[in-house]
């Protein structure tokens, strides 16, 4: 009865249906009972892995020991805007309602899978943000994760839905270091405009890609998964395997039952089994939280700015230039100022930039002389007009930044369904703010005309 007591204690709140199957089967040996609850458990954890998360659930593998020395893959699962939540006992349950936190609950996720003759079981941690969230709370968990578990960091990877796989498209592509850090990425109805940069930076840090989506989708356009799996394997140098894409002929926005069902296997493989067909190098970053920006001086100058997190044997960075964001040529070097493997702030001023589309970034350099790159930023000099929307999805605020001048020139949004739903004058140059926040989610398209052009964009609102 004491057992019966304890079990029932402990694991009441990771699953009920657990507690249900130790009641009924207390009559059948004791090992049969914990072989059941230590294939499918899945605990609330309350604990802060970044800013923006309170808790997480945890799966542990099988026989896991904190103190052992068994390394074992990590999978890190990003849900979508409706499982949002503070992290509170009655909030953090809805992260059970998708992707694989949910097969767990249901008892279907197995315990480990078989690929290439190796048996793998993966620790899965499951995150609630409370909104949505930035490359860098993705990069805290990581971290959290690596200090906290028995990881093998060659085979650490990320999927995610809707508000998740743009969250992953991000991360991987946003900066060359983060992808780095990931052998694998699974986004689903990603969330995520396409940018050529991302792209790019996906392809060179070679991770392995198979997205998801529905032609038909409501909510995230098809054509963001199309676009980006297309760009990532039409680059010079492409990812080596290719991205690999999966439409299904639905008009819904769930395309994650079908992509996380353990017995889909359009490639012969799940996309579990999928994952662990590919390791990378697992290095520990000599820089973190590199955040590198670019921005027009003048006609002839660009100002770029970088700060790291940390910094451990990190000689100094390349400042690379390029006229086509293929070919870069070095044009200056930064020392490393950091004290004490703490972070540091970079000034770099291009006073020899000769107008037109730049792209600018740096080649971090080791003391034993690898490096890492950054994400590419790109400048336009010399009266070439250009419109930048950022960021993109919004949340709240919209902005605008252009090269021409407006004069009460009008920004017009519309709905999927083509209805004007909000109405602005733009004057001046530089950067415009608008508040979308009163806008439902959705798919935008908008259009502004000073008279003699007409400038076209689209926005996805969260």
């Amino acid at each position: 009865m004491l057992i019966e007591t304890g079990l029932i204690f402990e694991y009441k709140q990771e699953n009920q249906k657990i507690i249900l199957t130790i009641r009924h089967l207390l009559s059948f040996p004791l090992l049969l009972v914990f072989n059941t609850i230590t294939a499918q458990v899945q605990t609330e954890r309350y604990v802060s892995m970044s800013p923006l998360s309170n808790a997480y659930y945890e799966y542990l593998p099988q026989g896991y020991s904190s103190s052992g020395s068994q390394k074992f893959p990590l999978m890190i699962f990003v849900h979508g805007l409706g499982e949002t939540g503070d992290g509170s006992p009655s909030q953090l349950t809805r992260v059970l309602r998708h992707g694989p936190p949910k097969l767990i609950d249901q008892g279907v996720f197995p315990a480990s899978f078989v690929v290439s003759g190796q048996t793998f079981s993966f620790i899965v941690l499951s995150p609630q943000f409370i909104s949505w969230p930035d490359d860098i709370d993705i990069d805290d968990i990581i971290n959290y994760a690596i200090q906290n578990y028995n990881v093998d960091t060659s085979r650490i990877y990320l999927t995610g839905l809707s508000m998740g796989g743009g969250v992953v498209w991000q991360y991987a592509g946003d900066d060359i270091n983060y992808g780095k850090r990931i052998a694998a990425i699974v986004p689903i109805a990603g969330a995520s405009y396409p940018a050529y940069f991302r792209c790019a930076n996906i392809a060179a840090a070679n991770i392995a890609v198979w997205a998801t989506h529905n032609n038909g989708d409501p909510t995230v356009p098809s054509y963001y998964t199309i676009d980006y799996v297309n760009t990532i394997d039409a680059v010079p140098l492409p990812p080596n395997p290719l991205a690999i894409k999966t439409i299904f002929q639905s008009n819904s926005h769930d395309a994650w039952t079908q992509t996380y069902d353990v017995n889909f296997r359009p490639n012969g493989k799940n996309v579990f089994e999928w994952m662990l067909q590919y390791k990378n190098a697992g290095n520990i970053l000599a820089v973190t939280g590199l955040d590198f920006n670019a921005r027009k001086k003048d006609d002839h100058s660009v100002i770029l700015n970088w700060v790291t997190y940390s910094e451990k044997n990190n000689r100094g960075f390349v400042i690379e230039r390029s006229k086509n964001g293929i070919a870069f040529d070095s044009i200056g070097y930064v020392t490393s100022v950091s004290v004490d493997s703490k972070g540091a702030t970079y000034l770099f001023k291009d006073e020899s930039a000769l107008g037109g589309k730049l792209f600018y970034r740096l080649r971090q350099i080791s003391v034993d002389n690898t490096y890492q790159l950054s994400a590419v930023k790109f400048v336009e000099l010399n009266g070439h007009n250009y419109v930048n929307v950022y960021p993109n999805p919004v949340r709240d605020l919209l902005n605008i930044n252009t090269s021409y001048t407006f004069s009460n020139s009008p920004l017009n949004i519309y709905d999927v369904n083509g209805h004007l739903v909000m109405k602005k004058f733009l004057n001046g140059s530089g950067t415009s703010t608008i508040s979308v926040k009163k806008l439902p989610a959705g798919l935008y398209s908008a259009n502004i005309s000073d008279g003699i052009n007409n400038i076209n964009f689209r926005f996805l609102k969260n």
